[in-house]
């Protein structure tokens, strides 16, 4: 298990990193294989029942959001249709138009159930599409599975009945109109059209109010609703199921179900956990449920990390010859003359009047009485420039 875990994560590295080219070339694998699909079908017009105008097709829809196929689909359809009869050409253009504008008016982002039905109905998974859509949407993702039924069923009723109808010598308008929905909505496209939409909600139902393993008990549970119907409803309205291979088809569907579920939603709930804390409004009950990752063996790739970390700080710190700058350093203690220029510093920030003055010794001055007098009359002396000055008159 671990080393389909570790495979898991570098599939969803892988993509991750190449994400920009990985998606163009997805869409045009499912539209080249939707276009041959189709064209195995129905391939009524020769000019675009051609390998280079499909391929040439498929890049377009490799730039084109995954809409661009259902529109170059029923483009293809449309005009396979017109190859037929022109009858059945405006027929399929009245139906696809109505179901388009539905299309995108509600579920415009279901593409991938109406590219996959055709795929899946062809590789024998055709209960692929109401467990996935169940299990990634909505119910209002019912209208998309109707739609892709309806859609198929249009383009297996057109080899089968439709163009035997027309290729009947007097066959009318009004014949040709009348056969078209007798055969597209025939018993046994009803029950497949009802078994999908019965499993597509119970899915949905079972995803929305079981927590614990809700993606195993869906598919569990919709293969056997699955089979249920399909034989109670082949009894009753008596359609001819081939039941082993109903049975092998339902084994493959779950069977892919269940892969989509350990690339997509892959839980471990043996290590879920239950929190519970509160604060001024409300108390809050939280369950945790963590996400399976490999268990990469720690020790392993711990001893080559210290090797290499051992080996860097060898280097780091490999002895070398002191160069001639350096040998004239020796023997000095670096810090301690560091300290006592520090201490320099410091003294001299204290003392800043005295650090750099050298001692003045001064006599006491004598004055004369004399000289007092002569002076009394004289005008007071301004010293505000710092200088002695005599102001005369």
């Amino acid at each position: 298990m671990n080393t389909l875990l570790e495979l898991r994560e570098k599939m969803i590295r892988f993509f991750t990193d190449y994400d920009v080219y990985i998606r163009p070339l997805f869409r045009f694998a499912l539209a080249i294989l939707t276009f041959i699909t189709l064209n195995d079908r129905i391939g009524y017009l020769g000019q675009v029942n051609n390998l280079l105008v499909l391929i040439i097709l498929s890049v377009i829809c490799g730039i084109l959001p995954l809409n661009g196929i259902v529109f170059i689909g029923t483009i293809l359809i449309v005009a396979n249709c017109f190859g037929l009869s022109p009858i059945v050409g405006a027929f399929a253009v009245v139906l696809y138009l109505l179901m388009l504008l539905l299309y995108f008016r509600f579920v415009p982002k279901d593409a991938l159930a109406i590219v996959l039905t055709p795929v899946a109905v062809t590789l024998h998974v055709p209960l692929t599409v109401p467990v996935v859509m169940g299990l990634m949407r909505g119910p209002v993702s019912a209208i998309s599975i109707l739609f892709s039924v309806i859609s198929w069923s249009f383009v297996n009723c057109l080899p089968e009945t439709i163009e035997g109808v027309v290729n009947t010598k007097g066959a009318t308008m009004v014949d040709i109109v009348q056969a078209i929905p007798g055969a597209m909505l025939n018993a046994k496209t009803m029950l497949v059209l009802v078994s999908f939409i019965v499993v597509f909600l119970i899915v949905t139902s079972i995803h929305e109010l079981i927590s614990s393993h809700a993606w195993e008990i869906s598919i569990i549970v919709s293969a056997i609703v699955y089979l249920g119907l399909m034989i109670a409803g082949g009894s009753i309205l008596n359609v001819k199921i081939n039941l082993p291979m109903t049975c092998l088809e339902t084994v493959l569907s779950v069977a892919v179900s269940f892969v989509f579920e350990f690339f997509f939603y892959n839980a471990d709930y043996a290590h879920t956990e239950f929190l519970q804390f509160e604060d001024d409004n409300n108390y809050y009950y939280v369950r945790v449920t963590p996400k399976r990752r490999p268990r990469y063996n720690l020790e392993e790739e711990s001893e080559p990390k210290e090797e290499v970390e051992a080996d860097a700080d060898e280097k780091r710190f490999v002895e070398r010859e002191s160069s001639a700058f350096e040998k004239k350093f020796d023997g000095i203690n670096l810090q301690s003359k560091l300290e006592e220029s520090l201490k320099n510093l410091n003294t001299s920030q204290t003392h800043p009047n005295t650090a750099n003055m050298n001692p003045i010794h001064t006599s006491p001055v004598q004055i004369d009485p004399g000289d007092v007098s002569a002076d009394r009359g004289k005008k007071p002396v301004d010293d505000t420039l710092g200088e002695t000055k005599i102001i005369r008159k």
